[in-house]
């Protein structure tokens, strides 16, 4: 893919998505539009039950909109696919094999990627993936044997193993303590500007820190049913060393503004 940013590679029009029964409807999303360039990162936060993670399961392919459209690269989504991968709240890392296995699994029982499939071939990408996330001398351990911030770094590394253009992650440092949070982030900003081909993130969280630590757009929802009421374009530089971002005024500024927008739609 490269650097060079065309058009939306991620676009929702108007897209509203409808739960239940005849008898007992709810309208979980209500016209929501949003795009995302290719090789950005994009993060929605809003409050719990807003339909977030149902946005992105819309993208991946695992439901579909009653109303309005969902389009990865320019066509209707109808069905995941390899062009999209998927990182969930857990790891869910298999637990009868290594990590190193693990990692493999999307070249070895993926499709429609082109990957190479000689053993050398993913040997050596599996342990480049390994290495970019600091688990290079763990590829021999199961997943028992690891802490949950390693098993959130050898599923970064498989989902990175995709190869996929997009990456969908919902909320994938959530259970994390707050220092192990911070090195993810930090790790996740690294990787995915540093690859030859950049990925195009769809993030969501409820941290509002870590929307604007990482993301080059925040989108906002409302209370359900779920609403797109605040785009932020992230005026803050991806470089920059934490401590002075987060100390800064602007950041600091941002952050509680948007905080207070949030407590604002939660009921009571």
């Amino acid at each position: 893919m490269g650097a060079q940013i065309m058009g939306a590679q991620i676009e929702l029009i108007g897209a509203s998505k409808t739960f239940g029964s005849r008898t007992a409807m709810r309208l979980a999303l209500d016209q929501v539009s949003l795009s995302v360039k290719a090789g950005q990162t994009a993060t929605v936060i809003g409050p719990t039950g807003c339909g977030k993670t149902t946005i992105l399961n819309m993208v991946a392919g695992f439901t579909h909109p009653t109303g309005g459209r969902v389009m990865v690269n320019g066509r209707d989504v109808t069905e995941p696919g390899p062009d999209r991968g998927f990182m969930f709240q857990r790891p869910t890392l298999l637990p009868w094999l290594t990590v190193f296995d693990n990692v493999a699994f999307p070249c070895r029982h993926g499709h429609g990627l082109g990957r190479p499939h000689r053993a050398d071939q993913i040997e050596a990408e599996v342990m480049h993936y390994l290495a970019r996330v600091g688990l290079g001398d763990a590829r021999d351990l199961h997943p028992h044997q690891m802490s949950g911030g390693m098993q959130s770094r050898a599923a970064l590394a498989r989902l990175l193993m995709a190869e996929s253009e997009v990456l969908l992650m919902d909320e994938p440092f959530a259970a994390l303590d707050a220092q192990t949070r911070l090195a993810m982030q930090q790790l996740l900003k690294q990787v995915i500007k540093s690859e030859q081909s950049l990925r195009t993130v769809l993030f969501i969280t409820h941290d509002v820190e870590e929307a604007l630590l990482i993301s080059d757009h925040v989108f906002l929802m409302s209370a359900s049913p779920g609403r797109i009421i605040r785009h932020v374009e992230v005026p803050f530089g991806k470089n920059e060393p934490y401590r002075d971002l987060v100390l800064s005024p602007a950041f600091t500024e941002l952050k509680h503004e948007l905080i207070d927008q949030l407590e604002r739609l939660v009921p009571g």
